[in-house]
């Protein structure tokens, strides 16, 4: 009977949680220019999340940055299998790009730790632009860009950190 009634508290405490959370983060989402994405990546892990607050928001969204970009670069796989020798060449160029912005996530991570929002907002900054000439690539060679639909989510995202960043 008791182990029961500590169980019946501990989810009572949990759902208490998560509710509480669910409001915090979409407060703090409202602040970004991309609300909507901004609650929807990282929704499932601030569920579970202590303590919410921008910081923590900021640490997820790049988190989802991170794992977006890593589709992507599955996703230049995929693509260039079937693409033009001019489009493989800047698939080939995109995932380099996509690399780069790998590379700009541990620079965020590190001022994150720091509470570095220069920083952070640079390093934003540096992966919108690798988006955009991914994106400016293949408008020079006049044919469908397969990433596009990546680039745009990766460039809101990153605009979202950098309000996030601002609220630090």
């Amino acid at each position: 009977m008791a182990g029961a009634r500590t169980l019946l508290l501990l989810l009572v405490a949990a759902l208490c949680l998560a509710t509480v959370n669910a409001a915090t983060l979409a407060e703090i989402c409202k602040g970004t220019a991309f609300p909507d994405i901004c609650t929807s990546t990282v929704g499932p892990e601030a569920a579970s999340n202590p303590v919410l607050d921008p910081m923590a928001v900021l640490r997820m969204q790049v988190d989802a940055f991170n794992q977006r970009t890593e589709a992507a670069r599955a996703h230049v796989k995929e693509a260039a299998m079937t693409a033009s020798p001019k489009a493989r060449t800047v698939l080939d160029l995109c995932n380099n790009l996509y690399l780069d912005v790998e590379d700009n996530l541990g620079a965020c991570r590190r001022a994150i730790g720091f509470k570095d929002a220069v920083t952070i907002r640079a390093t934003m900054g540096m992966a919108a632009q690798d988006m955009q000439n991914c994106d400016e690539q293949f408008r020079q060679i006049g044919e469908p860009n397969p990433m596009e639909q990546f680039d745009a989510s990766l460039v809101e995202m990153s605009e979202n950190c950098r309000s996030l960043s601002n609220m630090i």
